[in-house]
């Protein structure tokens, strides 16, 4: 039988161990307060992705604006404001860890180093779109299989890590990166399935703006849940 005493309600006692296995503890929630700047930027994100959808379906009906414009809202585009958008999040993300590394002691600083690490390559990648260089060298089912192994790979260790280690808010944050990945790997799969069951400019358009703003979310999510676990001095 199981007994919880009311006054040990709220407490932050640390690392709990069940069956052998070191639970970190939880995330206190008047962190909360911490992420509501993000509440800001994901308007700003909002604003970007859907002025590029509305130039997107003003050149699908023939009244496109002009090529600047175009170019600077462009969904996909390398350069454009919604990618650098996106790649501006995971900017912040690695700066965020990269604090929480050095106010954390012991291994729980290698697990934030691990994710400061994982943050810089996501900025790059998006920067660049190696997804969809590699989908054009090796094949989307190549690179598909391929990033859902690196995927599971990595995100399974640092769970691992992150509870043998007692890192406080290593599931959220782990999770939030798995959310990240499926909307990356996922969604893309979504748009190519449209592009080949359609032709219309317009339902290609929204396919963009559904791939290209989930993963938008998904990073402001990652985000948000990286300033409530981190470290404090």
């Amino acid at each position: 039988m199981l007994v919880i005493r009311l006054s040990q309600l709220g407490r932050d006692d640390g690392p709990v161990t069940r069956g052998g296995v070191r639970l970190p503890a939880a995330v206190p929630l008047g962190r909360l307060r911490r992420a509501r700047w993000v509440v800001a930027l994901a308007a700003v994100g909002g604003l970007l992705f859907t002025a590029g959808l509305l130039v997107e379906v003003r050149c699908a009906v023939g009244r496109c604006p002009a090529p600047g414009v175009r170019r600077l809202f462009d969904l996909d585009a390398l350069g454009a404001l919604p990618r650098l958008f996106t790649t501006t999040v995971f900017v912040v993300i690695a700066v965020c860890t990269g604090l929480a590394c050095r106010r954390a002691a012991g291994r729980v600083r290698w697990w934030w180093a691990a994710v400061a690490g994982g943050a810089v390559g996501l900025a790059a990648l998006k920067a660049v779109s190696v997804h969809s260089s590699l989908e054009r060298d090796d094949g989307r089912l190549l690179t598909l299989v391929g990033g859902i192994a690196v995927t599971v790979v990595a995100l399974s260790l640092l769970l691992w890590l992150g509870l043998r280690w007692s890192v406080p808010g290593a599931v959220p944050v782990v999770g939030a990166l798995a959310a990240y990945a499926a909307a990356a790997l996922g969604l893309d799969q979504v748009t190519a399935a449209v592009g080949s069951l359609t032709t219309d400019p317009v339902v290609r358009a929204f396919a963009v703006y559904l791939e290209e703003g989930g993963e938008a979310v998904t990073a402001l999510v990652l985000m948000a849940t990286v300033v409530q676990a981190a470290p404090r001095r």
